[in-house]
């Protein structure tokens, strides 16, 4: 959802945070290959536990060049680990989180790009498609860590998950100590089936987004920036009725984030514009809404990657205007 020549926006100078935390991931994986293997589980838990504390580095930098060469490296890094250490919930989470991160921040907006140029010809058509069928990997292995990690606690899991029957019910029994892994199962499970609304598989899952969203808002709403209030925004905003969308339940989510962020998030004002206003046929309050969001300073520290992100959307469904509003 950001056209490619965005990522070339540079800032080479001082050393980012996220440069920083990469840095020393390599040097514990350094340590990690020094240890005697009967204390290589207690480094490596040592280790994610500093790169936990640290991944929220990555959401404080704006420097998306420099972020997209570190990511792939930092999430090898971490299957390594895992490698030594298979239980680890933590290390799971991390990676079902990078992965989601990483495919949402450099390949959606690539490929909104590619689907909504005007002149949209074969070559669009074929790049968007080769990105959608990579980024859909990903959020495919997101969501395998998520379940792995939530299998950890609930052996049987992955049976329940599997039926239409009983995910519901097992959704609901999840407790706080399983939010950040139903988090990210939910949202990597989401973000697959918006690329893929044509699968039938990929949406015979959509109620598990939705179950699992509404329990993450029960446990906590605030978890994630009420990352899933924005998940379940989109679900009913981008639906139309038949397929599950609700308008109503949409702007309450909405409106949940907007009470907890005011106008600090600005990836809130992306999707209302991109999908409320855009199926309400709203032109003026699409275009007001977006040109408001790339005016706003960029001062809020926590928000600064996804709000970089959120204003790069924002072009993109600007300069596509014409496209998406019928006059």
């Amino acid at each position: 959802m950001h056209p490619i020549n965005s990522f070339r926006r540079l800032r080479p100078s001082k050393r980012s945070h996220s440069q920083t935390l990469f840095q020393l991931s390599l040097v514990f994986f350094v340590l990690i290959g020094l240890a005697a293997c009967a204390s290589r589980q207690m480094t490596v838990r040592a280790v994610t536990n500093v790169i936990d504390d640290g991944i929220t580095a990555f959401e404080r930098d704006n420097d998306l060049d420099l972020l997209e060469k570190a990511f792939p490296p930092n999430i090898k890094l971490l299957e390594i680990l895992l490698a030594s250490d298979p239980h680890n919930r933590k290390l799971l989470v991390l990676l079902s989180r990078s992965y989601a991160s990483y495919a949402f921040i450099f390949f959606e907006g690539r490929i909104e790009s590619a689907q909504l140029k005007s002149a949209s010809n074969a070559a669009d058509r074929a790049l968007a498609n080769g990105l959608i069928e990579t980024a859909t990997g990903y959020y495919r292995k997101g969501t395998e860590y998520a379940i792995r990690a939530i299998e950890i606690r609930y052996p049987d899991c992955r049976r329940k998950l599997a039926n239409i029957a009983t995910a519901g019910p097992f959704i609901q029994t999840l407790g706080k100590e399983d939010l950040p892994a139903l988090f990210w199962y939910g949202f990597n499970r989401g973000a697959e089936i918006n690329l893929n609304w044509t699968s039938i598989s990929s949406m015979a899952g959509a109620h598990r987004v939705e179950k699992a969203m509404r329990r993450a808002i029960e446990l906590d709403d605030a978890y994630f920036y009420g990352g899933a209030h924005l998940v379940l925004f989109t679900y009913y905003a981008a639906r139309s009725p038949l397929m599950g969308g609700n308008p109503a339940l949409a702007l309450e989510h909405y409106r949940s984030l907007k009470q907890m962020h005011g106008d600090a998030f600005l990836l809130t004002d992306l999707y209302y514009a991109r999908y409320y206003l855009y199926h309400r046929q709203d032109r003026e309050e699409f275009m007001d809404v977006l040109n408001r969001l790339l005016s706003e300073p960029d001062n809020v520290e926590k928000f600064r990657l996804f709000n970089q992100v959120a204003k790069d959307r924002a072009r993109i469904y600007l300069a596509a205007t014409d496209r998406l509003f019928i006059d």
